[in-house]
């Protein structure tokens, strides 16, 4: 198998349609329930931590610029101290994907199709996506570069059709709660952020040394349009309004009214929807990667259909309903999120430095999971 190519634009976009994925939907109303009309700035500090967790992952890709997320774990924590982690960070990138596919199927049941089974809405996005996966990283880098423009467009229409209903003074108070809530809400944006799972596609990347730079204007953007989507959430509906609607920048889509015929609700939905869809195939996509390279399997396609089953399965008990999972979301999933965001990657750093000095040799990228494994060995050697 010849070894798949990403440009650098189409990381860049594939980490702003990533960004913005779940985040650009429930995103606001979880900042406005801890934050009230200070999420705006809670959104801010949350990405500018994101931004700096990119700095660490581009400092992990220098050191070991041809292996994968967990090909770097077994190559610093040692073999089998190392496939028991690697293990574990299938299961979380699996989880979050459950996660993604249930939201989407929330959405779309409560919102826009309120008589259609949520089995039937899981079962298409899930074929989808497994589809995406088996295609490879290069076709699903290509596709989103493609539907990249409709999503910017229809972003700053959502802007132009909302001017009128601004009110500045929803933001006031300034810090009436104090800057506890701001910093809780914060953290909960950072770990929503889970962007260490493009460690599993940087030895896809034409040209590595571009990485961080690409990695951080992807952040920049999409961190900037959900900063935009949840201050104008506050400014339109105040922090009472998108502190009640749990898909809050939806139901700011509904006010928009451009013509009796025209709803731009659902034409914002489907872009949020694009957006998941990305997110969704990449975390399905570093999950499968990452349980083929952990087995030391040649092809990671054959695991594709199977662990597909078994996420329609998951993604439907994962959770009752969608507020037990907006409840779940900030105080467990966030500590559990930050172990893998933050922790492991700085664990790698530290006991990479200790063992193999200050240095990494590098390697040449590998063409397939096989030649993948050859360079680990020898590297390792």
């Amino acid at each position: 198998m010849g070894l798949e190519r990403i440009g650098i634009r189409q990381l860049s976009i594939l980490v702003i349609h990533f960004m913005l994925g779940t985040s650009i939907l429930i995103a606001p109303s979880n900042l406005a329930h801890v934050a009230r009309q200070d999420g705006w700035m809670a959104a801010c500090i949350g990405i500018g931590f994101v931004i700096g967790s990119v700095w660490l992952y581009a400092r992990l890709a220098r050191r070991y610029p041809s292996m994968t997320f967990t090909m770097m774990i077994e190559h610093v924590l040692g073999k089998w101290v190392g496939k028991i982690i690697s293990f574990m960070l299938f299961t979380y990138l699996f989880l979050l994907t459950s996660f993604l596919v249930r939201v989407a199927g929330n959405f779309i049941t409560t919102q826009m199709m309120p008589e259609t089974p949520i089995e039937s809405i899981h079962f298409i996005l899930i074929i989808t996506i497994v589809i995406a996966v088996c295609y490879g990283i290069e076709t699903i880098a290509r596709a989103s570069e493609i539907l990249f423009l409709p999503v910017t467009a229809l972003l700053v229409l959502l802007l132009v059709f909302l001017m009128p209903e601004i009110h500045f003074a929803n933001l006031m108070p300034v810090l009436e709660r104090g800057p506890k809530p701001v910093a809780l809400s914060s953290f909960y944006m950072f770990t929503i952020h889970e962007v260490a799972v493009f460690l599993m596609i940087y030895p896809y990347v034409s040209k590595p040394n571009k990485i961080r730079s690409a990695m951080v204007t992807g952040v920049v953007v999409g961190g900037a349009a959900i900063i935009f989507t949840t201050l104008l959430c506050l400014l339109v509906m105040g922090p009472n309004l998108t502190e009640r609607n749990i898909f809050a920048s939806y139901s700011l889509a509904k006010k928009i009214t451009v013509a009796h015929f025209l709803r731009i609700d659902a034409v914002m939905a489907i872009i949020w929807l694009v957006a998941l869809f990305f997110k969704s195939t990449i975390t399905f996509y570093g999950a499968v990667l990452s349980l083929s390279q952990t087995l030391q399997l040649p092809r990671y396609r054959v695991l594709a259909m199977p662990l597909g089953f078994l996420l329609l399965w998951l993604s439907i008990i994962v959770y009752s309903n969608i507020v037990e999972f907006l409840n779940f979301t900030p105080g467990v999933w966030s500590l559990y999120s930050c172990c893998y965001v933050i922790i492991l990657p700085l664990l790698l750093l530290i006991v990479g430095r200790i063992r193999f000095g200050k240095f990494q040799q590098a390697v040449p990228p590998p063409s397939g999971p096989q030649q993948q494994k050859q360079a680990n060995n020898e590297q390792a050697g």
